[in-house]
């Protein structure tokens, strides 16, 4: 399959518990239970409880080297918010850590290698469904453009951003700005 086919639908959720029908490691029957005052899908048959926690994530502020006040930016071409402008960033894969996946990301969705130059802070999502780690970062090598998952990156002067698709972006580059 080409990577247009593979690409021309990306669900980037799971469905929520309540959608859980049955259990991923036995394939018995899910019913609900309650832990910790929270009601959990759980199988019965051998045991398993679907803890749902957020998903961890990273961006970052990538500054070109050889001009501090320019910025690179992704517009999305995958929901959530897709079509609109972000930091580069993405979640972080079993057996990375934060700054790898961001290394990684930020190669994925821009072409660029990064260094890292330290971190901005973390945020969760206004739905508490993600926690992200923002970075601050240069170009070391490669030219912007988009990749797979980016419908286009370009460069921008940090006092001439568009509007950015979340609210932690955007607090992000305001507490770097203040910075």
């Amino acid at each position: 399959m080409a990577d247009t086919d593979e690409n021309a639908f990306v669900q980037w959720r799971h469905a929520p518990p309540r959608a859980w029908k049955y259990c991923p490691l036995c394939r018995g029957d899910l019913t609900n239970h309650a832990w910790d005052g929270k009601t959990r899908r759980y199988c019965p048959q051998c045991g398993f409880v679907y803890w749902e926690r957020p998903l961890p994530a990273v961006a970052a502020i990538i500054r070109e080297s050889s001009h501090q006040g320019r910025v690179a930016l992704v517009r999305r071409r995958y929901p959530p918010e897709e079509g609109q402008w972000t930091l580069p960033g993405g979640g972080i894969e079993a057996g990375e850590s934060i700054e790898q996946a961001m290394i990684r990301e930020a190669q994925e969705e821009t072409a660029l290698t990064i260094a890292l130059d330290g971190e901005i802070g973390t945020w969760s999502t206004p739905s508490f469904e993600t926690i992200i780690t923002f970075f601050v970062a240069h170009r070391v090598n490669g030219e912007l453009q988009a990749g797979s998952d980016a419908l286009e990156a370009m460069w921008f002067d940090l006092d001439r951003l568009p509007s950015l698709a979340f609210s932690t972006h955007q607090d992000a580059v305001r507490q770097y700005l203040e910075r």
